[in-house]
C-alpha cells in the first residue's frame, strides 16, 4: 500500500484507520454486554417505556429500558458493519478499462437544394 498525501500529513489516513479499529474493538464488548443483560433483568418501573425522554432518564438511573436494549442491538450491528469495512483491503480494486469505441465515418451526399 502506498502512502498518499503531502509531506506534512502523509500516512494520516492509516493512523485514522488504526484509531477507528481500536475504538470499534473497545466499544463492541460494551454493546454486547448491554444487549446480553438488557431488558430481561430490569425491574419494572413506573415510567413509560415508549417515550424517548423516559427511556433516557431510566438509562441515566441505571435501569435498562427496552429502548436502550434495542438501540444497543442496532448500534452493535452498525459496529459490525464498520468493523467489516475496516477489515476490508484499503486499496479498492481498479475499475475495469472503459470499452473502446470504434467509430466508422459514413459519407452522406445530399442533393443540392433547388430554388
Amino acid at each position: 500500500m502506498t502512502e498518499q498525501g503531502c509531506g506534512t500529513h502523509a500516512g494520516l489516513g492509516a493512523e485514522l484507520r488504526a484509531v477507528a479499529v481500536l475504538l470499534l474493538d473497545r466499544i463492541g464488548p460494551v454493546l454486547d454486554r448491554a444487549r446480553a443483560d438488557g431488558g430481561a433483568a430490569a425491574p419494572p418501573t413506573s415510567t413509560c417505556s415508549v417515550c424517548p425522554v423516559c427511556a433516557v432518564v431510566s438509562l441515566l438511573r441505571g435501569e435498562r429500558p427496552e429502548l436502550a436494549v434495542r438501540l444497543a442491538e442496532h448500534a452493535a450491528g452498525f459496529l459490525d458493519v464498520l468493523q467489516s469495512a475496516m477489515d476490508a483491503p484499503a486499496d479498492p480494486p481498479a475499475p475495469p478499462p472503459a470499452p473502446s469505441r470504434r467509430v466508422q465515418h459514413i459519407h452522406v451526399e445530399r442533393p443540392a437544394a433547388r430554388c
